[in-house]
């Protein structure tokens, strides 16, 4: 009895733990790579479809057998496998390199593998944005891929960057690539209310082979952004961040004399305030004021950000959502930007997976505070310049010792308001003015895919990005110009200043709809693709400025003076009132096709029509297309017996992709195919009707070419990595105006003709110097060189378009060269300035004839960028630096601080101007004073002020701390990260001025600088 009750219990027992070790069990672990967590990372269980993601902090969870293969996977890791035993966690640290790579190109159209991928295509993931301090997300991109120029030309907290990659392609139309996040394409200049936090990665796309399937929009590269998601089966998880920190001004590249050099000087040259003292007066203002009014205008300004992600997932569901506040001072007094933003991405599939579907919501809401005349010539709307131009002998203090907000001047005086008072002026519009800019954005996508025959799919996508602003603008009527803004009969009006306010609502929509056909026989792999896209964009605003305001009720509609009141012999206060209501729209089809041979051969192929609204029947369609092709040398048996731990791909690619953007705006330049008239005056002044546009039927796209030769390899195993891309890109049918006769009741139309080259090379390189269990070093660089230059010209320019100014566009020369008489020094003999003239003789006479291309363009040819990690168990230290070469800018601001053909102008001077000619044979390069030509005409005409604007900046430096799990074993909390950080900390430049870094503009007067920023941030996981 005891032995069979035995047998039944031993039986039992074998039941019992064959069936706990078939049993399911959910696993989970953290995946990450030498730098930190890999959010985005795919886990699968080998040979079965079940499969997870990692979250934001790249922790995943999987239910799985013991026994079972773990798979562990990311773009540009190699894979890693884990079996399951009976513990419950498996963390992994991926490899850079490899051979099996995860999807690189996923967009609305296609997906492919790195490894399998012909397209140039270069790309960063979250970690190297996502704990930045710049409002704007395009800003952290700045030296990070070879070939993608970032030109920020404002420190104002949330300013738009000019984006151009591999050199500017057009001469009028639009120079930026296409962005498109999660699929919906996206105004170029709407990224300050976008939260970085919420992006995973960032993809550039750079040839013909990756951007012809975008046609229409295409010809300037593609810039595609995925935002974060979670992952299946996941449990629910928390992460907040936030930064903490401020900002400050540049130190200034130049030397500003102080009040008794100043006072000196002009004593000296018997011209301005000071030549009337004697020495012992000089000397005492000198002692009661010294200003440096710089210290005045500008601060040290706040930074703080908080940052809320929920990440959550079911078997068949997945959510993502996120809340975030940002608020950064900038340096300029009463400067300052917020931002609010709040995001959800929620995806699901079939219980057997064949249909997947998404929505996407993200909306935000910023504020800028700012001020006008940045750059401007007004002197009394040009805050930045009365911050260098100010004059130092000036106190800016009331007697209470504050701030003054009004330098004694008296209101409503005119007289009292002088060039040399300027610095009160804006001290006082600074504080009495309002200038406000408030956006809402609202991006949103719904896309679903349905596998509904054995390799067939079809897929479907809309989304839409709404944009909706409204700008304020108040020059307050107490405020010391605010008398003298509204004028009648009988001279200034009782009621001054002015309000204007403006609000417009911006509509894009996007759709998509395709069906894709995949398929492998033995060794030949095939996916193809056809494509039906409809966009449509409106925009609508309203806009009204309204003179005369009543003070006591200023910022409301109350303040409003009645138009209808009459002083002297009219009505000062009517306002004027504005609206705007525009549309455009694009259709096209297309196609694409990859093919596979073995892993070892690859082609793709994509055709594309796009119908334009711009232009008329006969010209509305453009045709593009590319071919690509690979060759992946290191699946040849002969290289991998003979090289081993090396990885070769070679790539190639032609193609075309059009331009339909005329004047670089959304909206521009929508009728110019059509005749217009307005109203005009007459013989006699009779009211007649007159043509204002001549309409010209035969505009057309503009079309851009380009040919690519790419390399990607690895060595040592991929300890060296990198990527090698010869591209030449040639744009024709260039948007440009041709002259025509006068006759014609205008002087110029806007045609096709023309072309534009660039070319250049690309290289990207990383290295694992060192890597254990304790300790990680990677170095990585990037620089690209692009020579752009102009082909062809209208005849009718003979090779030159000059309409006065320093630049010109020149045929064989690059697009804004300068043109310019080129400056010689000063005449010893009489100092008077001295320029070369066409043939290489020297003159004292301004003359256009005696210009010549300089060869300087207001575009890099070289830029890049390097950096390092260095990590040693959980500290973290890494770089990042950036740089241009070979551009330049003229600089107004030293040239007006070095005036010597009046010197009472206001104004203080740099230190080199009292270097100034002043008897027969001195030697210097400062012309006399009272000569015959100022600083705008040598910034309009010569190269004296030009000036070498190249760079190498500190882009970025950080120190960080990450608390093991033993220490926060006791904590109700499950990660810990402090770090702190550094923003453009180190500039090396010859430029004089505050900021080298200036976008692409010709010249600088009075901007605002780019700020240093330092933060401290924590990042904590629930």
């Amino acid at each position: 009895m005891r032995s069979k009750f035995t047998w039944i219990m031993t039986l039992l027992m074998a039941l019992t733990i064959n069936f706990s070790f078939a049993q399911e069990k959910v696993v989970s672990g953290t995946v990450s790579d030498a730098t930190g967590s890999l959010p985005g990372a795919s886990v699968f269980v080998k040979g079965t479809q079940r499969s997870a993601q990692t979250d934001i902090d790249g922790n995943y969870s999987i239910k799985v057998n013991v026994g079972e293969t773990l798979e562990f996977s990311f773009v540009g890791y190699e894979t890693q496998t884990v079996q399951v035993g009976a513990q419950n966690s498996y963390s992994v640290t991926l490899v850079e390199g490899g051979t099996v790579l995860t999807t690189v190109v996923k967009d609305v159209y296609r997906s492919i593998t790195k490894e399998k991928s012909a397209m140039a295509v270069a790309g960063i993931t979250a970690e190297a944005i996502e704990d930045r301090a710049n409002a704007s997300v395009l800003q952290n991109l700045q030296g990070q891929i070879a070939g993608l120029n970032i030109g920020t030309g404002s420190g104002q907290p949330g300013a738009d960057s000019t984006i151009i990659l591999r050199g500017i392609g057009t001469i009028n139309g639009n120079v930026e690539p296409l962005f498109v996040i999660d699929g919906v394409p996206v105004d170029e200049d709407g990224f300050r209310s976008i939260n970085q936090n919420d992006i995973a990665s960032v993809q550039v796309y750079k040839d013909a082979a990756a951007t012809s399937i975008y046609g229409n929009r295409g010809a300037n590269g593609v810039i595609v952004i995925t935002t974060k998601r979670g992952g299946y089966d996941e449990k629910m998880e928390f992460r907040y961040t936030s930064q903490f920190g401020y900002s400050e001004l540049q130190p200034l590249n130049m030397e500003l004399m102080n009040s008794k050099e100043l006072l000196s000087f002009q004593k000296r040259v018997g011209d301005g305030f000071g030549a009337s003292l004697s020495d012992a007066e000089i000397d005492l203002l000198s002692k009661q004021n010294n200003t440096y009014w710089s210290d005045i205008f500008f601060r040290k300004g706040v930074t703080q950000s908080h940052n809320l992600a929920i990440t959550t997932g079911s078997k068949n569901t997945n959510n993502f959502t996120s809340l975030s506040y940002f608020e950064q001072d900038g340096i300029f007094i009463n400067t300052n930007f917020k931002r609010f933003s709040v995001r959800n991405n929620f995806s699901g599939k079939s219980e057997d997976g064949k249909f997947n579907y998404s929505f996407n919501f993200s909306g935000n809401f910023s504020r800028s505070n700012g001020v006008d005349g940045a750059g401007s010539n007004a002197i009394y709307f040009a805050p930045f310049r009365a911050a260098l131009h100010g004059l130092p002998y000036l106190s800016p203090y009331d007697a209470d010792g504050s701030v003054t907000n009004t330098g004694s001047l008296v209101y409503g005086d005119p007289s009292s308001i002088a060039v040399d008072k300027a610095p009160y002026v804006l001290l006082n519009s600074v504080h009495m003015n309002t200038d406000v800019e408030d956006e809402i954005k609202i991006l949103s996508s719904f896309a679903a895919d349905w596998n509904f025959a054995k390799n067939l799919t079809a897929g479907f996508q809309m989304g839409i990005d709404f944009s909706g602003f409204r700008a304020l603008e108040i020059l307050h009527p107490n405020s010391i110009l605010g008398p003298f803004q509204v004028t009648s009969s009988e001279g200034y009006a009782q009621y001054g200043g002015i309000h204007s306010e403006s609000t417009s609502r911006d509509f894009r929509f996007n759709s998509v709809a395709r069906l894709n056909y995949n398929n492998q026989f033995g060794d030949h792999t095939i996916d193809a693709t056809v494509f039906v896209e409809y966009n449509k964009a409106h925009l609508d605003g309203i806009n009204f400025a309204q003179s005369g305001l009543d003070p006591r009720l200023v910022g409301t509609g109350a303040a409003f003076i009645d138009g209808t009141v009459v002083e002297g012999d009219g009505q000062p206060y009517v306002p004027t009132v504005g609206s705007t209501k525009v549309s455009e729209g694009l259709f096209s089809y297309f196609g694409n096709f990859d093919y596979d041979y073995k892993g070892k051969y690859g082609v793709t192929a994509t055709v594309r029509r796009d119908a334009s609204f711009r232009f008329i029947d006969d010209n509305k369609w453009g045709t593009f297309w590319s071919v690509g092709a690979r060759w992946n040398i290191d699946q040849e048996d002969f290289f991998k017996n003979n090289f081993k731990g090396v990885d070769l791909k070679i790539r190639g690619s032609y193609g075309t992709s059009g331009n339909q953007r005329i004047s670089n705006a959304q909206y521009s330049s929508l009728n110019l195919t059509r005749s217009l008239y307005g109203v005009g005056s007459n013989y006699d002044g009779s009211i007649s009707t007159v043509p204002t546009q001549i309409g010209y039927t035969g505009l057309r796209w503009e079309q851009t070419a380009q040919t690519n030769i790419g390399v990607d390899f690895g060595v040592w195993e991929n300890k060296l990595s990198g990527s090698v891309d010869v591209y030449r890109k040639r744009t024709t049918d260039l948007f440009q105006t041709t002259p025509v006769s006068p006759v014609n009741a205008t002087a110029a139309i806007n045609t096709n003709i023309g072309s534009m080259e660039n070319k250049g090379v690309e290289v990207t390189l990383k290295y694992n110097v060192f890597r254990n269990e304790d300790w990680t070093i990677l170095v990585n660089a990037n620089t690209s060189y692009n020579k752009n230059f102009i082909r062809d010209l209208p005849d009718s320019y003979n090779g030159l378009v000059f309409s006065n100014g320093s630049t010109s566009l020149i045929e064989g020369s690059a697009f804004n060269t300068f043109y310019v008489v080129k400056y010689a020094g000063v005449n010893p003999a009489n100092g008077n300035p001295l320029f070369y003239t066409a043939d290489g003789g020297l003159t004292e006479t301004l003359d256009d004839s005696d210009r010549v291309d300089t060869g300087k363009s207001t575009y890099p040819a070289w830029q890049g960028g390097f950096g390092t990690v260095v990590k040693y168990k959980g500290f973290e230290f890494s770089t990042q630096w950036s740089y241009f070469a070979d551009l330049y800018r003229n600089n107004l601001d030293y040239a007006e601080l070095e005036e010597t053909s009046v010197i009472s102008d206001g104004s203080n001077r740099v230190a080199s101007t009292a270097t100034a000619w002043q008897n027969v044979g001195d030697i210097t390069s400062v012309p006399r004073v009272g000569n015959a030509y100022g600083a705008v005409d040598y910034i309009n005409s010569t190269d004296r002020y030009l000036e070498d604007a190249s760079f190498l900046r500190l882009r970025n430096v950080l120190f960080g701390y990450s608390f093991s799990d033993e220490l926060l074993r006791d904590l109700p909390i499950s990660g810990l990260r402090l770090y702190v950080q550094g923003e453009n900390l180190l500039t090396f430049s010859s430029y004089r001025g505050w900021d080298a870094e200036a976008g692409f503009r010709s010249t600088d007067r009075g901007n605002y600088p780019t700020p240093k920023i330092y933060t401290f941030g924590a990042v904590i996981n629930f």
